[in-house]
């Protein structure tokens, strides 16, 4: 049985280019992994100069515009006043909260886009949490961590709430899915 040992180096070599594509393949399961459209999001929230979202602080949600990434700045989570109750509980302490408001021109499918791991809700005019159609993300991308969708209604405005955020800036995305 001297032929294993004899060989198995040898074997082990050829076998080194084959493991190399799935080592790739781990070692790119963040960002590159994402489909079209989110690769297009990337892109947009990954611009070198991002707009902040418009409006006082204090004075309600921020206006942002659907189709514009924003670098927003989040208020401390502790006493942040929600537009309404997340959707799921998230500690305060520590965390990071903040509110935008957007009007959707068309009816249709949208997406949120946020590079932060927060807690993600869609609330309407009347106040009530908008359920989710979709969502995803990656843990292994610091560009687009999460997205959710949503199914919404022309000529209206909507609330984007985030809570239970890990950092006080964060980049945000509102747009229609293309179609």
């Amino acid at each position: 049985m001297t032929f294993f040992p004899r060989y198995a180096a040898a074997l082990t070599l050829l076998a080194l280019p084959l493991a190399a594509p799935a080592m790739e393949a781990r070692e790119g399961s963040g960002c590159a992994t994402y489909a079209a459209p989110e690769q297009a999001a990337i892109k947009r929230l990954t611009a070198s100069s991002l707009p902040e979202p418009g409006g006082a602080e204090g004075a309600g949600p921020a206006r942002i515009d659907t189709g514009i990434a924003y670098r927003a700045a989040l208020s401390p989570q502790e006493g942040f006043a929600f537009t309404a109750e997340p959707g799921r509980h998230t500690p305060a302490d520590g965390a990071y909260a903040g509110a935008f408001v957007f009007h959707t021109d068309q009816a249709g499918p949208y997406r949120a886009y946020i590079d932060d791991a927060s807690w993600v809700d869609l609330v309407d005019q009347d106040g009530a949490l908008v359920p989710s159609k979709d969502f995803g993300g990656r843990h292994q991308c610091d560009a687009l961590r999460k997205f959710v969708a949503y199914s919404l209604d022309a000529d209206r405005d909507y609330v984007l709430q985030l809570s239970g955020g890990t950092r006080q800036r964060v980049r945000v995305l509102v747009q229609p899915e293309p179609r």
